[in-house]
């Protein structure tokens, strides 16, 4: 039962408890989703003042209501890599709600644990269709997951992974490598336990763990690692490449860039079903540049500022503009951040503050006509993680698309 909190219908007031669908009892918004098809009559039971009706809508007849927002499920874990517990204080207050709930998964791609869940949630994930979902695997070692999700439930990932795809739900993996731990050996039989369960599994994305100046006690992956696990990652995808015509494993974009190595052609990445956990996301952007075509001529002043892992990619725009006689060497100033709030080790823009970038703009002598901030830097509302904003007219975030971006730098 959920409770409507705003409605379109004389059917269905404001207040009233949405009790079932067809007989089909609702739970939540995705009972209702799922069951309220408009292509078909729908019977709705509905509760109002202690009072018990059902309601008819036929078919093509919306029932125009929103429901109450649920309770989202918290994550049960208490792993020592968890960035979220490696914050300080003063950030931005979602930041610190810790989701393990395969509702965000299924609606957001958000990576869940599958350490809260039984036999009745995955009977309905499976009911309800929620596919694919995303699940943080890590280790396939029941012992070894138990111990560095401190959680025992984390031991029972492999019948997880098993019932959800009898339910013919596809799965999105990652692992995330943390030395000493989760690589060599464990690695290798994860993913050797993962693709036997393919096509079930779709892919597994792996990304090295991330630590800031808050965290202690966690090992950063190496030059040297970073070579030998993408060696082991791409055996894997060349093999699967040929036997399933899809790399099913790929290693995150940072593997290649802290061991010194090229970023894989796109079609290793087949069709980026892990875009958005880091794999591939500078292959597109370099594909980006390298479709741009004549571009007009740029005659204001522009300063970008980045993060220092992509400062060599966001170089290539710039060498590309030249090389389109858009740009001349004083047009654009390119300069990679230090992140003094969350430490060194921190290279990706996303994690940067607004008094970094602030420090960074001042320290900068020269006149600008703008500032562009990497595209990922805010949330909806203009905040940077440490929940401060510009009051600037002269500094803006960047569009997501190299096109717009040069767009901008025209008008």
């Amino acid at each position: 039962m959920i409770m409507v909190v705003e409605s379109e219908s004389p059917k269905i007031p404001v207040g009233a408890t949405l009790i079932a669908i067809n007989s089909h009892e609702v739970d939540d918004f995705l009972e209702y989703k799922f069951y309220n098809e408009t292509t078909k009559t729908r019977k709705i039971l509905i509760e109002y003042r202690g009072m018990r009706k059902e309601v008819i809508f036929e078919s093509n007849e919306e029932a125009a209501i929103k429901l109450k927002d649920p309770v989202y499920r918290q994550c049960e874990n208490d792993c020592d890599f968890c960035f979220i517990n490696g914050l300080p204080k003063g950030l931005r207050e979602e930041l610190y709600f810790r989701d393990d709930d395969y509702r965000l998964s299924f609606l957001f791609g958000n990576f869940l644990s599958l350490t809260n869940v039984n036999d009745e949630d995955i009977k309905r994930i499976g009911r309800l269709r929620l596919s694919p979902l995303y699940v943080s695997v890590h280790t396939t070692n029941p012992e070894l997951r138990k111990k560095i999700f401190k959680n025992d439930k984390a031991g029972l990932i492999n019948q997880h992974l098993l019932s959800l795809i009898h339910n013919d739900i596809k799965v999105h993996c990652q692992i995330v490598v943390i030395p000493g731990i989760t690589d060599g050996t464990h690695l290798v039989k994860t993913i050797d336990d993962l693709t036997k369960l393919y096509p079930g599994v779709r892919s597994i994305g792996i990304v090295p763990v991330g630590k800031t100046k808050y965290m202690s006690g966690i090992q950063l992956v190496s030059k040297k690692s970073a070579k030998n696990i993408v060696g082991v990652v791409e055996g894997y995808h060349e093999c699967f490449k040929k036997k399933y015509e899809k790399g099913i494993v790929y290693c995150a974009d940072e593997f290649y860039i802290t061991a010194g190595l090229p970023i894989p052609e796109t079609p290793y990445y087949d069709d980026f079903p892990q875009y958005e956990n880091g794999v591939g996301m500078v292959r597109l952007f370099l594909e980006e540049i390298k479709n741009l075509r004549k571009v007009g001529r740029i005659k204001k002043k522009f300063l970008f500022l980045t993060g220092r892992l992509a400062l060599p990619y966001v170089n290539l725009l710039k060498i590309k503009l030249k090389e389109l006689s858009s740009i001349t060497n004083s047009n654009i100033k390119i300069v990679a951040i230090d992140n003094l709030f969350f430490g060194s080790s921190i290279t990706v823009s996303g994690l940067i503050g607004a008094d970094d970038f602030a420090r960074t703009i001042n320290e900068c002598q020269d006149e600008f006509d703008r500032v562009f901030l990497p595209p990922n830097c805010t949330n909806d509302s203009g905040k940077f993680i440490d929940n401060k904003i510009f009051e600037s007219d002269r500094v803006v975030v960047s569009p997501k698309s190299v096109k717009e971006l040069v767009k901008c730098l025209l008008s």
